[in-house]
């Protein structure tokens, strides 16, 4: 058995769109739908209720595009995945757990920094599963780096970074989780300031995950040519053309769509 219907992947902006890259490497053939969810982001700053309206939101606009499966490439949504698996029984995968094990499995001091948006830090989530597996966790709240991101500024990435980081830097962790997917964007710049860790990014345990779930339930397409990228946001179109030029695969022109 086969489906060769759309993948469906979804994050508050671009930051997500780092998690899409290893999906389209990993499945060639299957096809996704990515939207950003600019015209409501960041999701960071916001408060669990409106997260999850927006999730919920999403979910079912996804549902409506008769997708087999939904991604949600943002750790601050996952959060509330609650919200999307309560109106629908196709699989919906968070990225926090795969990416969580992928650090658990990396670090060899136990001893594991988390970057994140302010609402995933104080979720907890993170700490709580790094605890329940021995590790010590070392939490930094970091919504500016989403806010760099999406709308630039006149501050330079590398500045913003090593102003967080320095906080943190001698801690003694051996490990990172980016917390964020967007925050794999300023891997270089963390790198100037913690040096030669390990950095643990969301795309790749995630799409291990998705390849286990997919396979399971006979959902992996049976297509053999080079699936479609489509890509849409909520918020300004040509905007968001501009700052995901790093953004590799071959994708439909971004479209501007209304999810409410």
């Amino acid at each position: 058995m086969s489906d060769n219907s759309l993948i469906g992947v979804f994050d508050s902006g671009i930051g997500g769109l780092t998690v899409l890259e290893q999906l389209v490497k990993m499945f060639p053939h299957e096809s996704f739908l990515y939207i950003a969810d600019q015209g409501h982001c960041p999701y960071g700053t916001k408060t669990p209720e409106e997260i999850g309206d927006r999730v919920e939101k999403i979910t079912l606009y996804l549902l409506s595009r008769k997708v087999k499966a939904i991604v949600i490439a943002c750790n601050t949504a996952s959060v509330r995945i609650a919200r999307a698996r309560a109106v629908t029984d196709i699989p919906v995968i968070s990225v926090i757990d795969p990416t969580c094990a992928k650090a658990v499995g990396t670090t060899k001091n136990r001893k594991i920094a988390v970057l994140a948006t302010e609402s995933t830090i104080k979720s907890g989530v993170y700490q709580n599963m790094l605890i329940k597996s021995g590790v010590t966790p070392v939490p930094l709240a970091c919504s500016e780096f989403v806010d760099y991101l999406e709308n630039g500024g006149a501050v330079s990435g590398e500045k913003i970074v090593r102003y967080k980081l320095s906080q943190i830097k001698d801690c003694g962790m051996d490990t990172l989780i980016h917390g964020c997917t967007h925050f794999s964007l300023l891997e270089d710049e963390m790198k100037k300031v913690l040096g030669d860790i390990n950095y643990i990014a969301c795309g790749q345990p995630t799409g291990e995950y998705l390849k286990q779930i997919l396979t399971q339930k006979n959902l992996v397409t049976g297509f053999t040519g080079n699936g479609t990228v489509e890509i849409y946001t909520t918020g300004d179109a040509s905007r968001a053309e501009k700052t995901i030029s790093w953004f590799k695969p071959a994708h439909s022109p971004l479209k501007r769509i209304e999810v409410e």
